[in-house]
């Protein structure tokens, strides 16, 4: 085989197996996801069940991150805060993947960690009513990122993958990967 041949032949596999749609890491201004989400619904246009499910996933982990992620930017002109972090969406022969990746602190860490072990041990009936409840008690500031991670597992029909990074005693980093299968019928 060739040299031409054997640079095809790699760049096939490596996009048979794995295909970035989007690879992005820094602050999530709402006009660039808004970007990144008009992008993905011409990518799927051709399904409109997963272009729909590929965009309420992506609309929940990044508006997770752009509201509360600890690194920020500031907008002088605008007094609003604008959250820092990275965003992979990528697809393989079987199925679509979301990960998005902030800074937390390690308190919000933890509990974040625990809701999702909680929400990934639940029945996707008791997650319905689990979205119900936490829409009615609005305690807590960050109502929208306890919702969105119910609704990311009710979306996928998938476990939640997550994991916590440790940058120092006080901050860790939260890293989400929600998948969700290509040939799902509902």
């Amino acid at each position: 085989m060739d040299e031409k041949g054997i640079i095809n032949s790699v760049s096939t596999h490596l996009i048979d197996k794995e295909q970035s749609l989007i690879a992005y890491e820094g602050p999530f201004f709402i006009d660039l996801l808004t970007i990144f989400g008009n992008y993905l619904k011409i990518m799927t246009e051709n399904n409109t069940l997963i272009q729909k499910k590929l965009f309420k996933i992506y609309v929940e982990l990044s508006q997770n991150v752009a509201y509360y992620a600890e690194e920020f930017i500031n907008l002088e002109n605008e007094s609003k805060r604008i959250g820092i972090g990275e965003l992979r969406v990528t697809k393989d022969s079987a199925q679509y993947q979301l990960m998005t990746k902030n800074l937390v602190k390690v308190r919000d860490a933890n509990v974040l960690s625990q809701r999702c072990d909680i929400i990934n041990n639940s029945a996707l009936n008791d997650l319905k009513g689990l979205k119900r409840e936490l829409r009615k008690s609005s305690e807590s500031n960050k109502l929208g990122a306890r919702i969105g991670l119910v609704q990311a597992r009710l979306i996928s029909n998938n476990p939640l993958e997550f994991q916590l990074i440790e940058k120092n005693r006080y901050y860790s980093y939260f890293k989400l990967m929600v998948k969700f299968d290509k040939n799902e019928q509902h």
